[in-house]
């Protein structure tokens, strides 16, 4: 039976992780993206790595919620209609003026390691630890548990893959120690009110049923 609870720290690491469980994010020719608030309270630049935790699914922050400086999260998609699926999958609707969210998008100084949580390389790294794909849809308490000890089993990894819950798309955690591969600047970075990304933001509101306001 598929069990919610992570096994230890030094069972986890002699699991090991084998090559069709990882993710790697090429350098240079693959973009990330994220959509993230310009005003308002807790405003994080485009390359910010969240410090206060844990709040969201796979937030590797220790338990109980507040500002933990030594650990840093960083959420992103493998697209701009993931990005937009995952941040206004709640209300279904594409605000592009509330708080002036950005789409900023980012190619890496250097690539990334991920382990793959969503089935995207072939591997059956939850399976075989005893869990399953369920990581990325199950309770954020679960997910955190795990990514908790994720980050403490594997220090070389750079964070987690694992599919968006609303566009299917592949999307990453990304832990503290990954920001050496961010690049200076982004590749780009809009306003979502930006005429130039009109067209991008309507295409995506109708693949995913959401309105645009």
């Amino acid at each position: 039976m598929a069990t919610t609870t992570p096994p230890p720290i030094a069972d986890m690491r002699n699991q090991g992780i084998r090559d069709d469980e990882l993710v790697t994010i090429a350098a240079t020719t693959r973009r990330l993206w994220r959509i993230h608030p310009t005003d308002g309270a807790h405003v994080l630049p485009w390359h910010g790595f969240r410090t206060h935790g844990p709040l969201l699914r796979f937030d590797h922050h220790p338990r109980p919620r507040a500002d933990h400086p030594k650990r840093g999260i960083w959420y992103g998609a493998s697209s701009p209609r993931g990005a937009l699926a995952e941040v206004f999958q709640e209300t279904r609707a594409i605000d592009r003026f509330h708080r002036a969210p950005y789409l900023s998008a980012l190619t890496l100084d250097r690539p990334l390691t991920l382990l793959d949580l969503g089935g995207f390389s072939g591997g059956t790294w939850p399976t075989r630890l005893g869990c399953n794909h369920s990581l990325d849809s199950g309770p954020h308490s679960h997910s955190q548990a795990w990514s908790r000890t994720i980050h403490r089993a594997y220090p070389n990894l750079d964070g987690i893959a694992y599919r968006g819950r609303f566009a299917g798309e592949l999307c990453v955690a990304l832990f503290e120690h990954a920001a050496d591969a961010f690049p200076t600047n982004p590749a780009l970075s809009l306003p979502l009110s930006h005429v130039g990304l009109a067209r991008r933001i309507d295409s995506a509101a109708v693949e995913l049923g959401y309105r645009v306001v």
